[in-house]
């Protein structure tokens, strides 16, 4: 799945490329919305950006992006742009809160003895345990729903804990984080 929408991370007004000699303009820092791909982007000459702005990188909709020139790594982004990602984060798994729970609904095994609920802060074997024989009944309906069926304590906040690890390259699977 490519990415169709991204937020503005970082803006870089008459700068330089840190992917490819020769691309100069507005270079753009951005998170993708649905697989969180840390990308660098051209804006069109003379289009403003604000930081936290959901810009259309789809090629159909793209009218105010010249170009999606690669995925970045975590640690060549700036410093600015590392806070804002937190907040960005943060953002797309409390708004978009049924893809999460879809997930935990949906979660099953990584290799014959991982599941990926237990690749989740704050879930051990005990509460994959309860959350598993809960989902079983009955599948989980939101955030407040799976804490207080399972005792995993802010289920949201643990997601995010999650994606800011495989972002900066802490874990070894990606769950949700396209590198």
């Amino acid at each position: 799945m490519h990415e169709s929408g991204a937020y503005v991370l970082d803006v870089r007004m008459r700068s330089r490329s840190t992917l490819f000699r020769g691309r100069e303009g507005t270079i753009i820092t951005a998170i993708g919305n649905k697989r969180f791909t840390l990308l660098e982007l051209l804006g069109n000459p003379g289009e403003r950006f604000r930081v936290g702005e959901r810009l259309d990188i789809s090629r159909e909709g793209r009218d105010r992006v010249t170009a999606v020139l690669g995925k970045l790594e975590h640690s060549r982004i700036s410093t600015a742009a590392a806070e804002e990602l937190r907040r960005v984060v943060a953002g797309v798994v409390e708004s978009d809160e049924a893809r999460f729970v879809e997930y935990v609904n949906r979660a099953g095994l990584v290799t014959a003895q991982v599941h990926a609920l237990s690749m989740l802060p704050g879930v051990g074997k005990a509460v994959m345990k309860t959350i598993l024989e809960q989902r079983a009944a009955r599948e989980f309906d939101s955030y407040q729903d799976i804490e207080s069926r399972t005792g995993w304590r802010d289920p949201a906040e643990n997601v995010c804990r999650r994606i800011q690890d495989e972002l900066e390259g802490r874990t070894g699977t990606c769950l949700f984080v396209r590198r």
